[in-house]
Parts: C-alpha cells; structure tokens; sequence
C-alpha cells in the first residue's frame, strides 16, 4: 500500500496475502527449552515448505487425547512393521499380510501396477485408521520440495494450499509477483485436479508432490469458484517470498502486515519499524496469515512484549515453553487484527498479546489451529507426521478448535477506522496513567 494512504486497510478482507504458510525451521534456540519445534499451517503448503532437519514437532490441528495417542502408536509401529518386513526384507517367510497383500496385487493383476504406489496408499491409510486427522505421510518427492526451499527464494508457482478439516484442498494464498498471480486463480479456489490426477479427498503430502515442475513445463490446475470450473496453466518459476509489509496510515501510526512466520520475519519486523514514524501506535494485521514458524512469532512478540512467557505445550508431562527476552521492548499502543483465517503461529502471537496484557486485539474469532506434531523419519527416507501436544497461550488457554476470541468483534469492514479508534483510546489511557 502507498504510503499516507489507508486504502485496503480500511476495506474488508485481504485478497492475495503476499506470503504464507510457510512451514520453516529456525529462530533462536535460546528462548525455548523447545528449539526444534515450529508449527505447520493448517497442513499445507505447495513448494515453500522449508525444512533444514526433522524429528521436529510443530503445530497441526487436532485435540489430543490419551486415545488419539495411543492410536497414534499403533499408527506408528504397523507402519515402521510395513517398512522393515515389507520393504527390507522382501521375500521372507515372515513378511507382514500388509506386505503379502501389496505383493499379490502386483504380481497377480492383469496391468501393471506400481508398488510405490501401493505401499503409500497402505501408509495413508493406516494413518487415516489411527484417527489422527492432521497426521501425514511425506513421500522422499515431497520431501525434495521441501529441502530445497531452504532460503525465502524458491522454484514454483506460487499458490500455497491448505487443507480443511473437511479434506477439502484450498488455494489459501498467491505469492506477489509469483507465475500464480498472472494467472486466472483466487485465493478460496478449491483445488480438484493437478496435472489430470484428482486430488479430492486426496492426501496433502500427495497433492504437493503432484504439484513438482521444473521451470519451463508448464502445470495445469482444474480449480473450482462458485461452482464453476476453472482450467489454468502456469509454468513455474523463480519466486521469492515476502512475509512483512509496512505502510504510514497516519504521520504517527504504522500498520505491519505479516503474512507468515518465515525465517527472518521478526528482522523484517524490527527493519521495517526503524524506517517508520509510530509514535502513536503500531497495527500488527495478521488476517489471513496461516503460520508458520514460532521462534518467529515469539521473537515478533519479543520486540513488543518483552521479557516472560509467549506460548508453551506438554509433551509427556515435560513442559516446553518459549520466552522472550527483552529488557527494552517497544511501548507504544499495540491493536493486533485477526480473521477467521488467522491460525498457528499467528494465533500464538495474538494470544500473546491478549494474555500479557499488551495490546488489543480486534476483528474475527481466528481459526482454531494450535496442536504440535512430530516429523518421523521412515527407513526409505520418508517421514510420518503425528499429532503429539496442545500450545497453550501464557494464561494456560487452548488454541485447537477454540481460536482466539478478540477483544473487540469488528466487522471487516470497519477494521480500518476501529484500529485508529482503538490506538487513540490505548494512547488516551497511556498519557493519563
């Protein structure tokens, strides 16, 4: 947005986010007694998934119960039996009926069938049978996509995917200046084929590696809008994503979007704020930003919060939790704006905000997304992810399937005019007290 100019601010939604859902590993292992974990938007993702290291936990959505995680075991040990029976040993007496009944498909049909193939629909549906929603299977393709993005610049073609309670495949975001935003396809767009291949119902981790081009061949996409289908090629290219935003609303108010906790936010935060004039406040918009990275989001919380507890979770009666660390943390008003679509980390931050008493948060009941998985790595290189833990705010509140209830309900509409209300009354308050 130009600068001195409200614009879309004050209009209702965000159409295209410039970055999200970004699953990435980093930040400063210090806060935490918890450093490798990160949380994962709403299981998604297309290309920009970066990854530099697994047996990581982050977060994911399911409640978890003593049962989820027991079934979450079994889940674990028939597929670990799968991999080293079936796959290590072969043609042993003592292969598994899982082994024995992929073996006899191959060998006794009529066409050719492909025994990779097979073995990850047996994978996926073990993980389906546990009853863990948001558990994945990531294929040694998919996890290639992921191990590439390893930088805020990668190859693709831009459109991030979500994937809802209900199974349905969504494009949840466009990447500015991405092959994508040249294209035909929105944000909201429910994605039914890749490539001529149906990806309804299908698994997340399946869709992303259908979704593999190299630059020059072309992708094509059957997306549906309002009933009606929308057929697009794009061929990839190099992207590069963007995760904050900052515009001069007013000669003393600084509006910061982000779009995603990606490596490097919380710095573009602290950047983009030397540059600015914010004497009467800061509006932190986190609509329509799916996630990401936590040490990013408490670091982002850091700067305002300063120094105490941004967001735990038990794993096994061990209690992990991230704190900030900052003996001189920004002072100003602080109005935090949250949608419907606001989830994981973001949700963390606006927590946050809530429980420290430090800013207000306006807007949406925010999705409801704050579970923490673990990656699992499998003999052939492929990894398992499996829900383990609830975040829980400072004040000890859940996130999964709650969401974080704002301060003050704010129609999208009139979010604009709200956040400078609300920063002139915060600012009111402050120079009385």
């Amino acid at each position: 947005m130009p600068v001195n100019q409200v614009g879309e601010f004050l209009v209702s939604e965000k159409k295209k986010s410039p970055a999200s859902k970004r699953a990435v590993i980093g930040g400063r292992a210090k806060k935490s007694d918890a450093s490798s974990i990160k949380t994962r938007t709403r299981s998604e993702v297309e290309a920009p998934i970066q990854v530099d290291s697994y047996s990581r936990v982050y977060s994911q959505g399911k409640i978890i119960t003593p049962d989820l995680l027991r079934k979450s075991a079994i889940a674990l040990l028939i597929t670990s039996l799968v991999f080293a029976i079936g796959i290590q040993v072969g043609e042993s007496r003592n292969a598994s009926s899982v082994d024995e009944a992929i073996r006899s498909v191959v060998e006794s049909s009529a066409r050719e069938i492909d025994r990779d193939a097979l073995e990850r629909a047996a994978i996926e549906g073990v993980l389906k049978a546990s009853g863990d929603e948001w558990a994945n299977y990531f294929p040694r393709e998919a996890l290639d996509i992921f191990e590439s993005q390893s930088s805020n610049s990668f190859t693709g073609i831009g459109i991030y995917l979500s994937k809802s309670r209900g199974g349905i495949i969504k494009i949840s975001s466009i990447q500015e200046g991405s092959p994508a935003e040249k294209s035909d396809l929105a944000i909201g767009d429910e994605l039914l084929e890749v490539n001529g291949t149906q990806v309804s119902g299908a698994s997340l981790a399946s869709t992303i590696a259908l979704l593999r081009a190299d630059i020059g061949k072309g992708v094509d996409l059957v997306v549906t809008r309002d009933e009606k289908k929308i057929l697009a090629t794009i061929k990839p290219g190099k992207v590069r994503a963007k995760s904050v935003e900052l515009t001069q609303v007013s000669s003393s108010v600084a509006l910061i979007e982000i779009a995603s906790f990606i490596s490097g936010t919380a710095s573009e935060v602290s950047q983009a704020l030397k540059s600015a004039n914010y004497s009467s406040g800061v509006i932190i918009d986190l609509r329509n930003n799916s996630g990401g990275l936590v040490e990013e989001a408490v670091d982002v919380a850091e700067l305002f919060i300063g120094n105490g507890i941004i967001v735990s979770y038990k794993v096994n009666e061990s209690e992990k939790v991230f704190r900030a660390v900052n003996s001189n943390p920004i002072k100003v008003p602080v109005v935090v704006v949250i949608n419907r679509n606001t989830a994981s980390s973001a949700e963390i931050l606006a927590g946050a905000f809530q429980d420290r008493n430090r800013g207000v948060v306006i807007g949406e009941r925010s999705y409801g997304k704050g579970s923490v998985q673990e990656l699992i790595s499998l003999d052939d290189g492929s990894k398992l992810e499996l829900t383990v833990a609830l975040f829980l705010t400072p004040s000890g509140r859940i996130i999964e399937e709650v969401g974080i209830t704002p301060d003050l309900a704010v129609a999208p509409a009139e979010i604009g005019l709200k956040s400078l209300q609300v920063l002139g009354g915060l600012a009111s308050f402050i120079s009385k007290d």
